[in-house]
């Protein structure tokens, strides 16, 4: 029975999952989102997914501010020729045992562009 309540102790994972239903990727920054309203419609054509995990041994790094740091990266190079996400859905997961941590982050998108006026 210590063993198991050792290691409830010693482990801890969280998930977290946001969904954003259009993302303008040049000024993206997930702590202060609001929805653009682009001037045109947004057409979703094709679909993109990135994840990334970054890793913590003890505290000689901070794998979870690593991740938050570069999430704007990341969601600037999803859909290279779009400037806008559609439908994207962030899921992120943290995990931890008394040496080792890591935080990842999977983002799957649709590519946004917009509609020309012909």
């Amino acid at each position: 029975m210590r063993k198991l309540l050792f290691l409830f102790l010693a482990f801890g994972c969280t998930q977290k999952y946001a969904d954003y239903d259009l993302i303008r990727k040049v000024d993206f920054q997930k702590e202060t989102y609001e929805r653009p309203v682009p001037a045109v419609k947004v057409l979703a054509q094709g679909n993109d997914e990135l994840k990334e995990c970054f890793n913590q041994w003890l505290f000689f790094s901070n794998a979870e501010k690593q991740k938050n740091d570069r999430i704007p990266e990341f969601v600037r190079a999803l859909c290279p020729r779009n400037g806008y996400l559609v439908g994207a859905t962030f899921k992120e997961l943290w995990w931890t045992t008394i040496i080792f941590t890591q935080s990842c982050i999977e983002i799957k998108t649709l590519c946004g562009d917009l509609r020309s006026n012909k």
